[in-house]
């Protein structure tokens, strides 16, 4: 709570998922109730994450313009929807996907009927219930720092599989001031949990592995953040 009274985002809140590696375990998580009702105000619910929400749509933003060709968008996960009415509103034909529906009542709720939205689907990202090169674009943000290289490479392939060109993802990378101090915490002991992050060959690298070239790598805050959009583009 606030000094106002009024409650703030927290480690306590019901939508903070614990610091582990299991991707099992997050699968399941977010596939509850309590979890995508606070899921919104967790993330977004100060003004500080505010602006870091605005900041990661204009780096999106910045992405599509490098695109051509796109008229329609998988998101995946959608979530609760931050980003798949606004893809709506720039004019292209949406199709929000997550493997909880739960995530996807939320999304539906707050953003109502909207011409270009084509509806929700419950997608695992690791089989997805598309067919080949059914959409110009995936994208999929705050997502893949979730899951383990080998599971992450196996997902991008298969959003490879149903795009018939484009995919924009988010990764979180080396090259941050938080992360500077993450090993320099390590070094004298004090970093509790492991800080993993990508650099900029492993990413190079999971895109070949899936069959995919980075086209461009878009920073979402210099020196601050740790967070690329990165743009990709099939290979076949």
């Amino acid at each position: 709570m606030s000094r106002s009274g009024i409650r703030k985002p927290g480690k306590e809140d019901p939508s903070r998922a614990k610091r582990v590696a299991d991707y099992g375990y997050k699968k399941e998580f977010y596939q509850s109730g309590e979890v995508a009702d606070d899921y919104d105000f967790h993330r977004w619910g100060s003004p500080e994450r505010a602006k870091r929400n605005l900041a990661k749509w204009k780096t999106i933003l910045a992405a599509l313009a490098q695109t051509e060709g796109v008229g329609s968008i998988l998101d995946l996960p959608c979530g609760t929807g931050r980003f798949t009415d606004r893809l709506v509103e720039c004019g292209y034909q949406v199709v929000g996907g997550d493997i909880s529906f739960e995530m996807m009542q939320q999304a539906q709720k707050r953003i109502g009927p909207m011409k270009g939205l084509l509806g929700f689907v419950r997608a695992d990202a690791e089989h997805l219930p598309f067919p080949d090169s059914s959409v110009d674009c995936v994208m999929s943000i705050r997502f893949l720092f979730h899951v383990d290289p080998v599971t992450r490479v196996r997902m991008l392939r298969e959003m490879g599989r149903i795009s018939s060109r484009w995919l924009i993802l988010d990764y979180r990378h080396k090259y941050s001031y938080r992360f500077a101090m993450y090993r320099l915490r390590k070094i004298f002991g004090l970093a509790k949990n492991p800080l993993v992050r990508v650099s900029r060959a492993q990413l190079e690298q999971e895109a070949r592995d899936a069959g995919l070239k980075v086209k461009a790598v878009l920073p979402v805050a210099r020196v601050f953040s740790d967070k690329w959009v990165v743009l990709c583009e099939t290979t076949s």
